[in-house]
């Protein structure tokens, strides 16, 4: 929210997303703040005539102009196997004297020493949540046990789509969200449930970049994730992560996670 607000206030600024959804979602927010900003992605682009600002993701960003200020959002996955690269990148190559790095506590001491490689200066800020994240005591057991406000966590498409068809055939109406879903139709899951059309998410981690949504309660329907090579056990930082979707500042005083089995979730979290 800071690096935001201060990318809003420069005379130029670029904005670097994971998700095409969040480069909108932040371009749109930008938008509605008076400040005139494009947006490209690897499926559309939005260029606004004399903007200053751009968001995009980050695959998309631009290495030959130079910005006041730019945000580089989820540094975390510069270690990912896949797309690391991207953020290894940017943050060595966008031209700016201000450089915002977000991320998740576990790669401060990698993008520190990035940096201190450079021979560049950072200052650390650690932020604590807001609302509580309350961990309940009652375990998850059956899908009828849902409530308006949550967000059931599954790790793969078909498991998405399976939970998806069961909630419906108890006459529960829910959004669904994973990584391959095409943009248009992803826009149109959100909206439906900001609108209050649907009231349950059902979605793989996707949701856990950063994006707004009313979620109340995250509901962990699956402890083991495959990551492009293993099936291997959420990382206390994935939890985290996810988790932190629940009880969004500005939307409810406290958040709320629980999961089905024996997933040790106050350990995690705390």
């Amino acid at each position: 929210y800071n690096s935001i607000q201060r990318l809003k206030s420069a005379e130029s600024g670029a904005y670097l997303a994971p998700l095409r959804l969040l480069a909108l979602e932040n371009q749109e927010n930008m938008l509605n703040s008076g400040v005139r900003c494009s947006l490209t992605t690897g499926e559309e682009e939005d260029i606004i005539p004399d903007a200053t600002h751009i968001s995009s993701t980050v695959e998309k960003a631009n290495y030959d102009k130079r910005y006041e200020v730019v945000v580089i959002d989820e540094c975390q996955l510069v270690s990912d196997t896949d797309r690391g690269w991207a953020w290894t990148q940017a943050i060595l190559g966008m031209q700016a004297p201000e450089i915002h790095l977000c991320t998740a506590t576990n790669a401060v001491n990698l993008l520190c020493k990035i940096i201190e490689d450079c021979g560049d200066t950072y200052e650390v800020i650690m932020h604590e949540r807001v609302t509580p994240l309350i961990v309940e005591d009652t375990p998850f057991n059956e899908l009828q046990e849902v409530q308006p406000g949550d967000a059931l966590i599954l790790f793969s498409k078909k498991q998405v789509l399976s939970t998806a068809a069961q909630l419906n055939e108890l006459g529960i109406n829910c959004s669904v969200i994973y990584g391959a879903l095409p943009y248009d139709t992803r826009k149109r899951q959100f909206n439906r449930f900001l609108s209050g059309e649907t009231n349950v998410v059902v979605s793989t981690d996707a949701i856990a970049m950063g994006l707004n949504l009313p979620i109340k309660r995250i509901v962990f329907l699956a402890s083991e994730k495959f990551d492009g090579h293993n099936l291997r056990p959420l990382t206390d930082e994935e939890v985290k992560q996810i988790a932190g979707r629940a009880g969004r500042r500005g939307i409810y005083p406290e958040g709320f996670v629980t999961t089905y089995d024996d997933m040790q979730l106050q350990e995690l979290i705390d």
